[in-house]
């Protein structure tokens, strides 16, 4: 049973090219057409034959009887002894035969049908009539040979006084036969032969372009959006594969415009996006997540010591590092604003230890730093500071802005704490709120310290807030692995 059904399903997933098919199917017409007509063919050559040797046979017979009939009414046995052996003499007679009215053999030579063979009935008269047949198939076993005998009757003023019979060899039909069959055949081969080599080439013509177009279809499924299809047809075929470039040209400024929207927009946001583009409008959720805000100390003045462009440069090194640690941690970067960096944790995509997450970004974020500035020391460049403020709690997140233009964010009280906290954090210090120290995790994985009442803008009471130091021992080696690795492939990427 498991082997029938293992071969069941072996010839189900069996895959024959098109191009095979396609020269099978053609091949079959092809011979059933032939086969066909060849039988035809061969049937009808036998039908003339047979027709022909009919029509001599019984004119000779005719012929005969014509000669017979006033030896046969002058019972001139000698003369029709002597008429049957001269017509015997021809090579295309093998017997011929007088006989009378009474159905006695007058005169016989060569090959003649025995008398039973020969259907007749009598009549009172003791006439012999050959009742609607005028030939007779016959055998002779001694010769080994199949013969056909015509028989004719021999009239004197409407009345049959006797009857001629001639015998032809039906060697002459079969070896024709056989030779219409042989040529007949010969033909069929060479026009099959000829039919599967048309097919072959129509096949390969055929499946040559659909392969084509299945290797080009691999190549955009494994996201060479490059790969074009060089070769021009003028048929249906051609028109396919013009329009499979125009798709693959397509789909390469469908990737460009992601990736472009994706340097843009936080990854995550933008694949959210880009699989529900009929559902992108203005409005929000309520959800309960993190916010980090990060920002460089003393940007005024550090600005005004250097170019603009250097300047820029400087920010586009910090800040990809910061991006690159942001994703390892599971946060989204929503946006640079200045010399600031907003992370995002929890949201757009849930994570029920967002607080925790975020909190360890800060505390990666701040050993990278001081990595990065021991090596721009190291090198004569000026280092940078931030200062890091976390804080979690609910807020809006979903899309702002206006319908021409559309922003994904978050809006909040809390958010709004998250900023705050960071404008009062030093040079280098985490400050996040006591609620942050509520969440799952972050008490028994985070060292903290430095508790302190602060008045916030925008703040009527003053805000409990303490200082993060560091993350637990066991923590703390695989967060250096992490920064060694960031390191290693940002110093290969450059």
């Amino acid at each position: 049973m498991a082997s029938d059904n293992f071969t069941t399903r072996a010839w189900r997933n069996l895959r024959i090219p098109i191009g095979y098919k396609l020269a099978i199917a053609i091949t079959l017409l092809i011979t059933s057409a032939m086969l066909l007509l060849g039988l035809l063919l061969i049937d009808r050559q036998g039908v003339l034959l047979r027709a022909d040797i009919a029509r001599f046979g019984l004119t000779v017979a005719n012929q005969v009887a014509d000669s017979a009939k006033e030896l046969v009414l002058a019972k001139d046995e000698l003369g029709l002894k002597v008429l049957v052996t001269n017509l015997t003499r021809n090579e295309n007679i093998n017997g011929t035969a007088i006989i009378s009215a009474k159905g006695n053999v007058l005169a016989r030579s060569g090959l003649v049908p025995p008398e039973e063979e020969i259907p007749h009935t009598r009549v009172d008269k003791g006439s012999l009539e050959v009742a609607n047949i005028h030939e007779i198939e016959w055998y002779a076993s001694e010769e080994q040979k199949y013969l056909v005998s015509f028989v004719s009757p021999i009239h004197f003023q409407d009345v049959i006084v006797g009857y001629s019979l001639a015998t032809f060899s039906r060697q002459s039909l079969v070896q024709s036969r056989e030779e219409s069959v042989r040529l007949v055949v010969t033909i069929i081969l060479t026009m099959i032969l000829l039919g599967i080599s048309g097919a072959i080439i129509l096949g390969r013509r055929i499946a040559q372009p659909i392969q084509q177009l299945i290797k080009a279809s691999s190549e955009i499924k494994a996201g060479n959006y490059e790969y074009r299809i060089t070769e021009q047809r003028s048929d249906e075929l051609g028109q396919l594969m013009v329009a499979f470039n125009e798709m693959a040209q397509g789909l390469r400024k469908k990737v460009q415009v992601e990736q472009a929207f994706s340097r843009f927009v936080p990854e995550s946001v933008a694949k959210h996006m880009l699989s529900n583009l009929e559902q992108v409008k203005l409005g929000g959720e309520t959800v309960t997540a993190s916010v980090l805000f990060a920002d460089i100390v003393g940007y005024t003045s550090l600005s005004e010591k250097l170019p603009a462009a250097k300047i820029a440069e400087l920010l586009n090194e910090y800040f990809s590092y910061i991006a690159e640690a942001a994703r390892l941690c599971g946060g989204t970067l929503d946006k640079y604003v200045g010399d600031c960096a907003m992370i995002l944790f929890g949201v757009p995509e849930q994570d029920s230890r967002h607080a925790f997450h975020a909190i360890y970004f800060a505390v990666l974020l701040k050993n990278l730093i001081e990595r990065l500035n021991t090596q721009r020391l190291w090198v004569g460049k000026i280092p940078i500071q931030f200062s890091i403020g976390v804080n979690c709690g609910s807020m809006l997140a979903g899309t702002m802005g206006s319908k021409n233009r559309m922003q994904y964010t978050v809006l909040g009280d809390a958010v709004n704490l998250a900023s705050r906290l960071s404008g009062v954090a030093e040079a280098g210090e985490i400050i996040i709120s006591e609620e942050m120290l509520q969440q799952p995790m972050v008490g028994n994985y985070v060292d903290v310290g430095g508790y302190q009442s602060v008045v916030l803008r925008g703040k009527d009471k003053p805000v409990a807030t303490y200082r993060v130091d560091d993350v637990v021992t066991t923590l703390h080696q695989q967060m250096q692995e992490q920064i060694d690795s960031l390191l290693s492939r940002r110093m290969a990427g450059e």
